[in-house]
């Protein structure tokens, strides 16, 4: 399931039009990564297809000679380690099975209310840069970063964006102002100005 899909699924599915209420109450901030991700496992449990959907998922490695699973553990200046102990393993946000394959979510939330706030970008790339580091330990694994964030976009903030989609690294995002096809789109391509609404990033390793 690429991000462009997976974006899909939610659009399809999912009435943004109470998340907006939510993401427009600053005061809630600090609930809003907790509450969006249990409405998304809500929907995934709910939506068929998707299986077996959990929370708090370890990430797997490898399995070593002796066929004895493996897991990932992730430190931000250290990078991956493979560890045996399950406990010592580093957990994604959720997670769903769906085609034979298992699907890793990384979550986080922001505003651009009045406008960005770079540190939460910057945590976005970093969530990006964990996925990336797990993947290169085990290719058979399927990850995804997510950023939602409420509010309006204007060109001196999507300068930031440059970091996250461009000739490297692909991103899309969910406009829930737009309907159809043209509320999903390369992230560099985001409608700017417009009024406040919730934005759905995806980027896939």
């Amino acid at each position: 399931m690429n991000t462009h899909t997976f974006l899909s699924l939610i659009q399809n599915n999912y009435d943004f039009e109470r998340a907006n209420t939510i993401f427009s109450e600053i005061n809630l901030k600090k609930c809003w990564k907790q509450w969006l991700t249990a409405e998304f496992v809500h929907l995934l449990n709910n939506v068929g297809g998707p299986q077996l959907v959990q929370t708090e998922e370890q990430y797997l490695g490898l399995q070593d000679s002796e066929g004895v699973q493996q897991y990932l553990s992730y430190q931000k200046k250290v990078g991956v380690d493979v560890v045996k102990e399950k406990r010592t393993a580093s957990r994604c946000d959720f997670g769903f099975e769906l085609d034979n394959a298992r699907h890793l979510f990384e979550i986080r939330c922001g505003t651009s209310t009045p406008s960005f706030n770079k540190k939460e970008l910057t945590k976005f790339e970093e969530d990006i840069d964990r996925i990336d580091a797990l993947k290169k330990s085990n290719p058979t694994l399927s990850l995804k970063a997510l950023f939602a964030f409420y509010g309006v976009v204007s060109n001196k903030d999507a300068v930031l964006f440059k970091d996250i989609d461009n000739s490297l690294r692909c991103a899309y995002v969910l406009d829930t102002s737009l309907q159809g096809s043209s509320s999903i789109s390369r992230l560099s391509h985001l409608k700017r100005e417009g009024e406040p609404r919730l934005c759905l990033v995806a980027y896939h390793a």
